[in-house]
């Protein structure tokens, strides 16, 4: 089967890579594998150096103009002839792409609205509130909608939900940092909450572990001797820090999905986060992790470095909760939608 995928951009060393950039690399990188699919990768940007896929670059201004992204984008996806293709899988960007002359499968990896909602800043607030109807309209475009959970399949309508995955094979289990280590990933302001994270840590973990030790996996910090700050990580150092991490600090108001919890459990980490859509979803609402308020979240976070066997126990859960999420396995869940799709 010939698939083609689109994303506007996929993961680069140069910036912050995003969810949904990751999760669209790491679906073609599967299927790259699979003898009964023959996939290519359209994109705006440059081809990741690990990129095991066919490839196809096109209107790359779009990566440098946000309103053309939005806008302009979508109209010329009408000027591509995806004819040769027997599927076209999209994640984004599509809305005002009408002449559609193949199958073509959406994927929703969360809710502008829900994104609006939890924006702190206007500028963003609005932008989302403006791309919501336009996600409206590529699920009602698309041959088939499939949301990465279940908060999103009910804002759209979609056909079925589909988790995204994580390569079991990089981000496992390794021995423990020696002393309590806590990892975040995220931008220091925004619903990730970065500075909440590193606040919590300097005045709450510091003062009962004066030697523990916290990565933050973000755009910038506060210069401090415990703090440790990775801007621009590959997977495989972001999977080392995860599996030597005690427990992974996610206070993000919302995700979709969230991506880092599969991550964090298939390293074999305890996670303790905020209330969220995608929290609810991936941990089964604190069956596999700690999700907790703002009041309690400093408190919880002690517990869980201050526990040997709390943390066991979340371990051994989340362990075999990722199992659920590997690569290989969602990857043969859209085999089957193209299939259905396509018949």
């Amino acid at each position: 089967m010939r698939v083609a995928i689109f994303h506007t951009s996929l993961p680069s060393s140069e910036r912050k890579i995003g969810g949904v950039e990751a999760a669209v690399h790491r679906l073609a990188c599967s299927f790259a594998d699979h003898p009964a699919v023959d996939v290519t990768v359209l994109t705006c940007d440059r081809k990741p150096p690990d990129a095991r896929y066919g490839y196809r670059r096109i209107y790359p201004f779009a990566l440098r103009n946000r309103w053309g992204r939005l806008f302009l984008l979508p109209l010329l996806l009408n000027f591509i002839d995806f004819r040769k293709y027997d599927v076209v899988h999209m994640h984004g960007d599509d809305w005002f792409w009408f002449w559609r002359r193949v199958p073509t499968v959406r994927t929703m990896h969360g809710s502008a609205l829900r994104e609006a909602q939890s924006a702190t800043k206007l500028r963003r607030k609005l932008i989302q509130y403006v791309v919501y109807p336009l996600e409206q309209i590529s699920v009602w475009l698309a041959s088939r909608s499939v949301a990465v959970g279940r908060d999103t399949e009910r804002l759209y309508g979609c056909n079925e939900v589909v988790g995204n995955g994580v390569d079991l094979e990089r981000f496992k289990t390794r021995p423990k940092a020696a002393a309590p280590t806590i990892v975040f990933i995220g931008l220091w302001n925004g619903r990730k909450r970065g500075r909440f994270a590193y606040d919590v840590f300097v005045n709450t973990v510091l003062p009962r572990f004066p030697h523990a030790q916290l990565h933050m996996i973000s755009d910038t910090a506060i210069p401090h001797p415990n703090v440790t700050l990775h801007e621009h990580p590959d997977d495989a150092t972001l999977a080392a820090l995860l599996a030597e991490a005690w427990v992974f600090c996610y206070p993000s108001v919302y995700e979709g999905f969230g991506i880092p919890y599969i991550e964090a459990m298939a390293a074999g980490t305890a996670i303790v986060t905020s209330p969220n859509a995608g929290a609810g979803e991936v941990l089964q609402n604190g069956q596999f992790g700690v999700i907790v308020d703002d009041d309690r979240f400093a408190d919880n976070l002690l517990e869980l470095l201050e526990r040997d066997d709390l943390r066991g126990e979340f371990v051994a859960r989340g362990l075999e909760r990722a199992q659920d999420f590997s690569a290989e396995a969602i990857a043969e869940r859209y085999l089957q939608i193209y299939r259905n799709v396509v018949r």
